[in-house]
């Protein structure tokens, strides 16, 4: 779970998720989220 960061409401799952993956690093999983609460869009890291 991931808190929003205007509300604090936590929100269970991301809307869409990519890898991001920098030269020679191991790829990061990030996550679109869309908060039911009040409606704000925010990205964070899912996985390492």
């Amino acid at each position: 779970m991931v808190e929003c960061p205007k509300c604090g409401y936590d929100v269970k799952e991301p809307i869409k998720t990519w890898p991001l993956a920098p030269r020679g690093r191991k790829p990061i999983i990030i996550g679109q989220f869309k908060c039911p609460r009040c409606g704000t869009s925010f990205k964070r890291a899912v996985k390492k």
